[in-house]
């Protein structure tokens, strides 16, 4: 019996040095899955039967959503517009509304809006 124990105790403390020892285990844990927010849930108080449901206003959230997608779309549309002026679209501009002038080197004045001589 005094040696069936010893033994078993040995074979225990063997077998968790082995089953310690495994590194193979090379997988990288996989991340949480995200967890997406449709609607906050209410919190229920102590008093929550005293205070009035709201009702839900889905229709007008779209709406609302509607309404700033357009905004963006054509707030995109004039940005278009613009950068296809040639103020925008030319380089030889240097940032400027007109085209600078070009002086000959004598006379080249230093720019403050663009920081060259021309």
């Amino acid at each position: 019996m005094n040696r069936f124990i010893g033994f078993s105790i040995v074979l225990l403390v063997m077998v968790s040095f082995g089953r310690a020892q495994n590194t193979r285990n090379v997988e990288a844990p996989k991340p949480p899955r995200p967890t997406y927010q449709a609607s906050k849930k209410e919190k229920k108080g102590t008093f929550a039967f005293l205070k009035k449901k709201e009702k839900k206003q889905g229709k007008n959230e779209v709406e609302e959503f509607r309404a700033r997608l357009s905004k963006v779309y054509k707030q995109k549309a004039k940005e278009e517009r613009l950068a296809d002026k040639p103020q925008y679209k030319d380089q030889s501009y240097f940032g400027h509304k007109r085209k600078p002038k070009k002086r000959p080197p004598g006379k080249q004045k230093f720019c403050k809006v663009c920081k060259i001589k021309h």
